[in-house]
């Protein structure tokens, strides 16, 4: 089923692929985001979901900012739908592949599972239900040079954060960004632990000094209000995810030299 899945995005991203480096001696950086909702997009009218400008989330301004800036990249991961575009096609200018799985908790992202979706998505996708590998099978999959990470808007759990970061540092070698959780509001529930969850990052990240891979802290939750956060009190506004999108590009540009290597 998954296979099914994949299928559908790879010529979009292949073909980006080869654009973005031919005729250039650049490292084509493979980057995988990593989350829940927010890192797969949000979609308000379920309606009309095709035309909602909210599908790809931050990953198309960031996708942007990339681009203009001269990287050549890839994006990767094991899920390609709710991509940005129109009327169900995918822009050739967006590269759809994520691995942001929607509901789902830092546990879940380390052991993989059933991936809540849509039944107009299953019946597109031509399969029952939608199911992921656990992150460290995805990432020997994807061969990623970097990882977007954010996670914990559901459930929190850090706990389950700290198990999740750490299996990604014993098993990755490339550069690993993880980014606290934007705000919350009511009506989500547990909107209050939100500050207390990104609190205890840094001091986790800061006893990682055995790690394979590179780890980067982003402080998303700093750049953020709650007025950049929709109605639902979790998902961001076009406003909000192009903060995201700034706030990841900056951590690129601080590291650029050594992902280009």
């Amino acid at each position: 089923m998954l296979k099914k899945l994949i299928s559908l995005g790879a010529a979009c991203a292949v073909l980006f692929g080869i654009s973005s480096c031919c005729g250039a001696k650049k490292k084509t950086i493979r980057i995988m985001p990593v989350g829940d909702s927010i890192t797969r997009g949000s979609h308000v009218d379920t309606s009309n979901m095709t035309a909602n400008i909210h599908a790809g989330g931050y990953r198309k301004p960031l996708q942007d900012k990339l681009k203009a800036a001269g990287y050549h990249y890839l994006f990767v991961g094991e899920l390609d739908y709710w991509a940005y575009g129109k009327d169900g096609v995918c822009d050739p200018d967006f590269q759809p592949m994520h691995h942001g799985l929607a509901g789902f908790s830092n546990d879940l992202i380390l052991n993989g599972g059933v991936v809540p979706t849509p039944q107009m998505d299953l019946d597109r996708l031509g399969v029952t239900e939608l199911r992921v590998p656990g992150i460290l099978e995805v990432i020997d999959r994807q061969k990623p040079d970097v990882i977007l990470l954010m996670s914990g808007t559901n459930g929190f759990g850090e706990e389950g954060r700290n198990r999740l970061i750490r299996a990604i540092c014993d098993h990755f070698t490339g550069t690993l960004f993880v980014a606290t959780i934007p705000p919350q509001k009511a009506p989500r529930t547990g909107c209050e632990r939100v500050e207390a969850y990104n609190r205890s990052l840094p001091d986790f990240l800061n006893t990682l000094t055995d790690a394979k891979c590179k780890v980067v802290f982003v402080d998303m939750f700093s750049h953020l209000t709650e007025e950049d956060i929709l109605g639902d009190g979790v998902h961001p506004s076009l406003g909000g995810l192009a903060k995201m999108a700034d706030v990841w590009f900056e951590a690129m540009q601080a590291h650029r030299k050594d992902l280009e290597k």
